[in-house]
């Protein structure tokens, strides 16, 4: 009798790892599909700038609120710009009289100088003898001379280096002086150029009434819309800004810590009295029960 053995299936490899190849294939796509449709769409770059752009271009409309606090501000500033310019005109005319002083000084003395030469050289007559090469004052002249050049030498750096220094003039310049129709008119015009396009730059006239209220008002930029159209016309008068209200701030603090200082001095040099008073009491006490003492022996 035959006997049938089980005939194992024939498998095709080849095939098999195609379709795995098809399968893991179609996987991949179908993902990379979801991630797709998943991710936010990358912003454009070039309509960013272009926005923006467009934005500098155009005038900013005036908060309420910020208007309200430019006018809050503005007798402020006037009578802070009136300050100024009397300490400036006082100063002015201080250093004008001290300068016409000066000059009347050094005129009397330049005459009292040519005075004394003349009577000099008549005392010694026209054509003094010449002194011998040896002699002590022949050679201390020729000393001198010698330092004098170790000194020319010396001091030739520090000249060059003070050769933007002397560019300089320290001559008292004469101030400005605005009435008060021209300190608010400057002031309001100021405030309307920064609203201006950012990209119209602030004239030398704004650039400088900005700087001045930024000294005398700097309150006035602790508003969020007014600070940033200074940042956004002038980047760096807002660095400026910032730095001045930083050392206010830092200058605040340290008239809090002396006060708090001297309040703790005084406190302790109270507790110091006190110790003391009592301390003196208390030998008052002891002197008064020795007299006592003395008396009832006596």
């Amino acid at each position: 009798m035959l006997r049938l053995l089980p005939v194992k299936p024939h498998i095709d490899t080849s095939a098999s790892s195609a379709l795995a190849a098809v399968a893991l294939t179609g996987v991949l796509f179908l993902t990379g599909c979801q991630q797709q449709a998943d991710a936010p769409p990358v912003p454009d770059e070039t309509q960013t700038t272009e926005k923006t752009s467009a934005e500098d271009s155009q005038p900013m409309q005036q908060s309420d609120s910020a208007a309200a606090r430019i006018e809050q501000f503005q007798p402020i500033y006037v009578a802070q710009a009136q300050g100024l310019q009397r300490r400036l005109q006082a100063e002015y005319e201080s250093l004008q009289a001290a300068d016409a002083s000066d000059s009347e000084e050094s005129l009397l003395l330049s005459e009292a100088t040519n005075d004394s030469a003349t009577l000099t050289e008549n005392a010694n007559g026209a054509n003094p003898e010449p002194l011998p090469a040896d002699s002590p004052v022949e050679a201390n002249a020729t000393s001198e001379e010698g330092s004098d050049v170790e000194i020319n030498t010396s001091t030739e750096v520090g000249e060059r280096d003070l050769t933007v220094l002397k560019r300089i003039s320290l001559e008292p310049r004469k101030p400005i002086i605005l009435t008060e129709e021209q300190i608010i008119e400057r002031y309001q015009q100021t405030m309307a150029a920064l609203y201006q396009p950012v990209t119209t730059p602030l004239s030398a006239e704004d650039s400088d009434t900005l700087i001045n209220i930024a000294t005398l008002v700097p309150q006035l930029f602790e508003h969020a819309e007014i600070a940033g159209r200074v940042s956004a016309k002038s980047p760096a008068l807002a660095r400026l800004i910032i730095q001045h209200q930083v050392w206010e701030q830092i200058e605040a603090q340290q008239v809090v810590d002396m006060q708090q200082m001297k309040q703790q001095q005084q406190q302790e040099f109270e507790t110091l009295m006190t110790k003391f008073n009592d301390t003196i009491k208390g030998y008052d006490e002891q002197i008064a029960k020795y007299e006592q003492t003395l008396k009832e022996f006596q």
